[in-house]
């Protein structure tokens, strides 16, 4: 490994195990960051530690709910026992909704999707901020999404809750300004993963976003973690509480 950014930076990322999460690893592992991989699904988040020690990087895995306090605590102990610090927290995990217009949302499926996509990176920047300011570095990016800055019709809840990311981390910007902690979110469009194989996301719903995307195509996986790897690297030093469009030019309407 040769021209390393992240030479032992220690490297939280949640939703590790996914098909976003994953490319993110792989690459902070390739720029020298030793990882803490956090999922639920034991056995897929195993594979990537596997792959990542076959590559000679350093991972450790720590499987639990980020929507629990408890277990972002558990998170924060493990990196610290394990690497002795945390540099960087990358919030990635959250999912998006069923297809339905608000009035026929449960407000069971509407907690869970704002628990889920907006109250698990509030934790999680809750729990590692202390760490990260009684060290004076710290590096966040927060996972938001186009539906965030656009609203997304069909999918209230998650729209909200990305919209809710993006104004954590403007705020969080504020907060940290002179700590050394440097705050950043992104928000990609329609990204090429798995989710596209949910029944609800039909080829209609499909092509409907790719007509919205100037590029006409759907993001990859490894365009969110190049992005990721500049923004938690040190050549990002006066940037903090903005939000990064990666959306093939959506940005533009």
């Amino acid at each position: 490994m040769t021209d390393q950014t992240l030479n032992d930076r220690v490297a939280i990322v949640t939703g590790a195990a996914g098909s976003i999460g994953r490319e993110i690893c792989f690459k902070l592992m390739r720029e020298g960051a030793n990882l803490v991989l956090v999922d639920l699904d034991e056995k897929a988040c195993q594979k990537v530690q596997d792959e990542i020690s076959a590559l000679g990087g350093k991972a450790i895995i720590v499987i639990g709910n980020v929507c629990e306090e408890a277990f972002a605590e558990e998170v924060k102990q493990q990196s610290i026992d394990h690497f002795g610090r945390i540099d960087i927290l990358v919030n990635n995990a959250g999912k998006g909704s069923a297809m339905k217009p608000i009035w026929e949302i449960d407000y069971s499926d509407w907690e869970q999707d704002i628990k889920l996509n907006l109250g698990s990176q509030f934790l999680m920047c809750k729990i590692m901020i202390p760490p990260m300011i009684a060290q004076s570095y710290g590096r966040i990016v927060n996972i938001a999404s186009s539906a965030g800055m656009e609203g997304h019709a069909l999918s209230g809840g998650y729209a909200a809750a990305k919209a809710g990311v993006i104004t954590l981390t403007k705020t969080l910007g504020k907060e940290l300004a002179k700590s050394g902690v440097i705050i950043n979110a992104i928000a990609p469009a329609l990204i090429e993963t798995k989710m596209l194989q949910q029944p609800w996301f039909s080829i209609e719903v499909k092509q409907s976003l790719l007509d919205r995307i100037p590029m006409g195509r759907l993001g990859q996986p490894h365009e969110v973690a190049e992005m990721v790897n500049f923004l938690v690297s040190d050549k990002v030093s006066f940037s903090t509480g903005a939000v990064f469009d990666l959306s093939g030019g959506r940005a533009t309407y």
